[in-house]
Order: C-alpha cells, then sequence, then structure tokens
C-alpha cells in the first residue's frame, strides 16, 4: 500500500484509520504567533491541544488533515509536539489560505508552484516535515485574481507530484464550480482534488455537480453555526448523497482547531468533550438510526480520506 506522509513521517496508509478530512491542532491569524509570542500562554496552548487530540485518540479518531498555511499561522513544529504526545497521525498541509500574501500577486505561476512542491519534497521551512496536502482558499465573492494565481499554482504543484489538493470554498455562492473549473483548465487530475466545506450547502444538485466532475467532497464544519446549516442539516444532505449513490467520494470532519490561549487569561475547561469527536459521537450515530449501514460509514472515514491520500483506489 501507497504510503502517506505525515508530520512525524511517512507511514502505510493502512495506518490511518479513521481519519477526519479537514481539521487544525492550530490557528492563529496571520503571523501573530511568531511576531507576538508574548500574547499567547503556549504552554497552556500546547497542553490543551494534546488533551483534545488525546481525547480524540481515545474516542476513536487515529488521524486528522490539518489544513493550516502560513496565512492562518501554520507552526509545524508545534503540531509534531502535538502529534507526538498524542498519538494522533497528523496531515500537514502546504498552500495558501484566503490571506494570499502580497508576494505571490504577482510571482510567477510555476515559482508559486516551485514554492508548493519543495514543502512537499523537500521539507516546511528549515525543517524536514514534509507537506501531504495542498490547501487553497477562496471564498464570499468568488475566486480573486490573487485566488486564482494560487489555485493554479496547487494545480501544477499536484502535476509534478502527485500531492492532493484539499480547498476551502464558500459553498452559498457555489464557488466550487469556478475552483473545478480553473483546476481543469490546468490540466489537473481531478480524482486528488477535494472540494472542501462543502457541507455549507444544501443543495444536493449543486454538489453532484461537483461530484460529477470527479472530485471528492469534504463534507465538514460539524456541528454548524449561525447563519450557516446545523448538524441535522449537514447529515440530510450527507444522507442524500449517500441515497444517490456518492458514499465513495465523500469525506466528514469539523475544520475544528483548539483555542490558542493568550497570555493571563483562564485556561480551557477540561469537562468539555473535544469537537473532534462530535462527528463520532453525535452525527454518525444519527446517520446509523436513520439506516446508513457501519460500512458505508466506516467507507467515508476510513476508505475514503486514505484514496484521497494517497491516490490508490
Amino acid at each position: 500500500m501507497a504510503t502517506v506522509q505525515t508530520v512525524l513521517g511517512p507511514i502505510d496508509g493502512s495506518e490511518l484509520g479513521v481519519t477526519l478530512s479537514h481539521e487544525h491542532v492550530l490557528v492563529s491569524m496571520g503571523n501573530d504567533a511568531k511576531a507576538y509570542p508574548w500574547r499567547f500562554d503556549w504552554e497552556a496552548t500546547r497542553a490543551n491541544a494534546i488533551r483534545e487530540l488525546k481525547e480524540a485518540k481515545a474516542g476513536g479518531v487515529d488521524s486528522l488533515i490539518d489544513l493550516t498555511t502560513p496565512d492562518l499561522g501554520r507552526d509545524v513544529r508545534f503540531i509534531a509536539d502535538v502529534a507526538r504526545e498524542s498519538g494522533v497521525h497528523v496531515v500537514v498541509a502546504t498552500g495558501i489560505w484566503r490571506d494570499v500574501p502580497r508576494s505571490f500577486w504577482t510571482r510567477d505561476l510555476d515559482e508559486i508552484a516551485d514554492i508548493f512542491v519543495r514543502e512537499i519534497e523537500v521539507g516546511i521551512e528549515d525543517t524536514k516535515i514534509r507537506a501531504g496536502a495542498i490547501k487553497v482558499a477562496n471564498d464570499m465573492g468568488g475566486v480573486s485574481p490573487e485566488g486564482e494565481r494560487i489555485l493554479r499554482g496547487a494545480a501544477r504543484a499536484l502535476k509534478r507530484t502527485g500531492c492532493p489538493i484539499s480547498t476551502h470554498h464558500w459553498a452559498p455562492e457555489e464557488v466550487g464550480r469556478r475552483q473545478v473549473e480553473i483546476f481543469q483548465e490546468e490540466g489537473a487530475p481531478m480524482d486528488r482534488i477535494c472540494i472542501g466545506h462543502s457541507a455549507d450547502s444544501t443543495d444536493v444538485g449543486y454538489l453532484e455537480e461537483l461530484l460529477e466532475a470527479g472530485v471528492w467532497l469534504s463534507m465538514d464544519r460539524y456541528p454548524g453555526s449561525a447563519g450557516r446549516p446545523n448538524w441535522e442539516q449537514r447529515n440530510a444532505t450527507v444522507k442524500a448523497l449517500i441515497d444517490r449513490g456518492w458514499a465513495h467520494r465523500l469525506m466528514l470532519g469539523h475544520d475544528y482547531a483548539p483555542a490558542a490561549v493568550l497570555a493571563g487569561q483562564p485556561q480551557p475547561p477540561t469537562n468539555q468533550p473535544t469537537r473532534y469527536l462530535f462527528v463520532s459521537t453525535v452525527a454518525v450515530p444519527a446517520l446509523l438510526a436513520q439506516g446508513v449501514p457501519q460500512e458505508t460509514i466506516d467507507l467515508m472515514l476510513r476508505d475514503v480520506p486514505r484514496r484521497f491520500l494517497t491516490g490508490e483506489e
């Protein structure tokens, strides 16, 4: 079986087990964590992240895809430390989120791809930690000119390395349609691309259109929030897609990150269940109660993420 690159090195794809499709171990907007380190209680932040991931591991989560990019405060050393202490396999990402740095606005597309390729093949920053996925993002208002450059650079990096792409997309405006068009224009293999935050839409026709283009869908952001579908609506969309025969292209997740603890602030409560387990403890039992077979749940939580990350069928 093909290997998967994790923050602690390559593992056999069979070791992934239950895998959450779109998560974070630590998020800090922009470069705040590195530029203003005195604002954070790093010991408390570390302890809380380890506690939550240990709880996730004890609850049956074996792996997660961490889609944190530089403009989201990516810190692969921190992630490696937490992964090592918790026992959870973490796949980290190259790429860029919504806040495209100005240096990318005029950079040659192949040079953008070069940056992503280096982080996939050599390592991130001055570490040997290699990315196992490419993250791109387009939000309200659609694909901006700067965002399009990132999509095209990512597509070229995918073609050169085989490393899969996972997107952030604004489903209410059906931005995934334009993402797919750009990837197709670049000649990227569609079966190596996942359109993320797809459960923010309840329009099964739109989601099926994306699936028919050959991509995967990350049905994440459980349990939902104000102005977006709640978890019951997300489950209804997942169930509708399963009933239409698409379970083999669906993954589940939360888009969750334990909070960074600010210096001088109270530490997070330790008596609340981690949100990393919402899918397993709430969404999945509800799907089972609605008649979704356990083998279909295993397909979405185990087999599909493995196939997405390895490229194997």
